[in-house]
């Protein structure tokens, strides 16, 4: 079962000592340098990606307006989407090789160029093994947002009602960070920048541009969505 940290106005170092004072999900120590006698790690259905003496290999994935999973690269736009919890997140996904896929610690941040503010979203998911012998978060093959059961296996990083950027929280340029740790204590890293897009049309946008902007006052009405804070999940 999913346990998800909500973190905020942390700094890239503080996102980094997040994710070392983060346990793991079954509240064990991970198995960092285990002797002869320690016990095995329990197994999980897709195990070991690759090969666990190479260095760890992180691509980022994103969800679409339509609840599709695409790859988010820098420069990239990334939809900025209206989740169950209310406020607006970005859902973005990872794609490893050479990680344990149990347990893992999934943190994922967004960064306001301007301030350095950012806001965080941890959990911790059991990743699937695809075809090709990588590893992913949920697929996202569903028609929406709302009818995907695989939301949770992304970082729901929240992003709006803005209260913490010094400039709108779309049409303008951010960075992602993500940090993946496995149950052995292998982490990787991966930071890019985005310019995140008010993804859905009609008055979802609408709602979305306000709640977005720079100078959002909490509780201002912008529609039927309006004043969740979208910092605390």
């Amino acid at each position: 079962m999913l346990r998800r940290l909500a973190l905020t106005f942390l700094s890239a170092a503080g996102f980094a000592s997040a994710l070392a004072g983060c346990p793991p999900e079954n509240g064990n120590t991970p198995d960092v340098d285990a002797g002869s006698d320690a016990a095995p790690l329990p197994p999980c259905a897709a195990g070991i990606v690759g090969d666990p003496n190479k260095d760890p290999v992180l691509e980022l994935r994103a969800l679409k307006a339509d609840g599709t999973d695409v790859p988010l690269n820098n420069g990239d736009d990334l939809a900025v989407l209206f989740p169950p919890q209310g406020g607006r997140v970005s859902f973005v996904g990872v794609r490893v090789l050479n990680l344990d896929t149990c347990g893992v610690m999934l943190l994922g941040a967004a960064r306001d160029t301007i301030s350095k503010q950012v806001r965080l979203d941890g959990r911790t998911v059991n990743l699937k093994k695809d075809p090709d012998g990588w590893a992913t978060t949920g697929r996202g093959t569903k028609t929406n947002i709302e009818d995907s059961g695989e939301i949770g296996d992304y970082a729901n990083i929240p992003l709006c009602p803005n209260q913490w950027a010094e400039q709108d929280i779309y049409d303008k340029p951010f960075e992602i960070e993500v940090t993946v740790t496995d149950r052995r204590n292998k982490t990787v890293t991966k930071t890019i920048a985005v310019t995140p897009r008010c993804a859905e049309p009609g008055q979802k946008e609408t709602s979305c541009k306000c709640l977005c902007r720079n100078g959002y006052v909490l509780g201002e009405t912008c529609g039927e969505d309006a004043g969740v804070d979208g910092s605390v999940l």
